[in-house]
């Protein structure tokens, strides 16, 4: 399968022996017009005896071909030496290659890429307006959206994994490194704090707790934990704690249930103090920050931590080829949703047109403004790297045809000039 550009060459090749076959014909017009003129001019001059007509006829025949030789040698000389015969000043297309395309770079960049100019076609042409337009035809934005998933798509398999996998690790590594968790966890708890939500948590502990601690199936676990949390080894403290459990845990779960059905009680204030202590800690305790920090840092050196921000690429990379490869991919649909609202936004806001029309408007007069020399130079340095006999055969299959015209018209003309002068001797005698 051929490539974009291999295309675009077989195009222009096609293009430029399609115009050599019709400057070649037109070359074919005017020489037969040289000929039957010199055909012409031979039989008026042997059947000149037998009437003064064939003086005339003999005057424009010679005055043709006389026009169509001179017509021939100016539009030749501009490609290339006549006859080739060096006579001084021609081919000069060739001889001034350098010239040319420095004056055309100039002219280009003096009347064609100026701001003014760029600035009035970017308004006459209204792109936000045919973007809105275009984005709401019929398909367009679900080809839009497969277009973007394909490309994105072979971008995706072009990119080198050890490369990305590195990079998307120390990005991570690093954004994880300045999160300050201590200040931004100071800051949720004080929502938390300021919202109630603090007492909704212990609520669902004491809940939880007052739940479990009532039913008689969970004492005996809670009195095995309690004996083995305080490592109590004796008998009489074993029997004791065993004896004592059930009731103290019964109370403990009262206890519960009337911090939970009492909005005001003591201990929920005390939890109150516990909560903002615990933040104003969070917030301003230096040794509590470094504290923080350091395990910060220490869990980010682990290797398993460091394992998985290594393998974060080949995981986003692996679900991202998943849903591309399939036939309606959801980046596809995503991409033309988004696609849709952002038309229907520029079909019904003009303000956004405005202003879209606007911002392109200005990024190409910055454009211009910044980068206007480079367009000469561009064109100069590309001319540059012609040829003459390159340079030469384009701008003779650009404008070669319409210059025979020239000697067409050069014969007709010259016949008819020399006709007239023929005409008005043989009145004067």
């Amino acid at each position: 399968m051929q490539s974009p550009t291999e295309i675009q060459q077989h195009l222009d090749s096609v293009e430029d022996a399609f115009r050599r076959a019709r400057l070649r014909a037109m070359q074919r017009v005017a020489g037969g017009l040289l000929l039957l003129a010199f055909a012409v001019f031979c039989l008026a001059r042997s059947l000149s005896g037998l009437h003064p007509a064939w003086g005339y006829v003999e005057a424009f025949a010679e005055a043709a071909m006389v026009g169509a030789v001179a017509d021939w040698f100016a539009v030749v000389a501009l490609f290339r030496h006549p006859l080739g015969i060096p006579v001084w000043h021609t081919a000069i297309i060739a001889n001034s290659k350098d010239d040319i395309g420095r004056n055309l770079g100039q002219f280009v960049e003096s009347y064609f890429v100026t701001e003014e100019g760029i600035a009035q076609r970017i308004r006459q042409a209204n792109p936000a307006g045919l973007l809105g337009a275009w984005l709401l035809a019929p398909g367009h934005a679900a080809q839009l959206g497969h277009a973007t998933a394909k490309a994105l798509k072979a971008l995706l398999n072009a990119l080198d994994d050890p490369s990305m996998s590195q990079l998307l690790k120390d990005a991570a590594a690093g954004q994880l490194a300045r999160f300050d968790i201590s200040a931004n966890a100071g800051q949720l708890l004080d929502l938390l704090v300021a919202e109630g939500k603090h007492q909704q948590l212990l609520n669902s502990v004491l809940h939880s707790l007052g739940d479990y601690l009532s039913e008689e199936t969970n004492q005996q676990q809670a009195t095995d934990f309690l004996i083995a949390a305080f490592g109590v080894e004796n008998v009489l403290y074993k029997v004791g704690t065993a004896a004592i459990g059930p009731r103290a845990l019964r109370s403990l779960s009262r206890s519960a249930h009337e911090v939970l059905e009492d909005p005001a009680h003591p201990a929920r204030e005390r939890f109150n103090g516990w909560v903002q202590n615990f933040v104003l800690h969070l917030k301003d305790d230096p040794q509590w920050r470094e504290f923080i920090v350091r395990h910060q840092q220490d869990t980010l050196a682990n290797e398993r931590v460091q394992a998985l921000l290594g393998g974060l690429w080949g995981r986003v990379k692996a679900r991202l080829l998943d849903d591309l490869g399939r036939d309606d991919p959801a980046m596809a649909r995503q991409i033309s949703v988004l696609a849709r609202k952002v038309g229907q936004a520029l079909a019904q806001d003009a303000r956004l047109v405005e202003g879209l029309n606007g911002a392109i408007e200005s990024g190409s007069v910055l454009l211009v403004r910044n980068y206007r020399g480079e367009v000469g130079h561009f064109i100069e340095a590309k001319l540059a790297q012609w040829t003459r006999e390159e340079m030469t055969d384009r701008i003779e299959l650009a404008i070669g045809r319409d210059l025979q015209f020239i000697r067409i018209n050069g014969t007709l003309v010259g016949g008819l000039v020399g006709l007239a002068i023929y005409s008005v001797t043989r009145l004067l005698g």
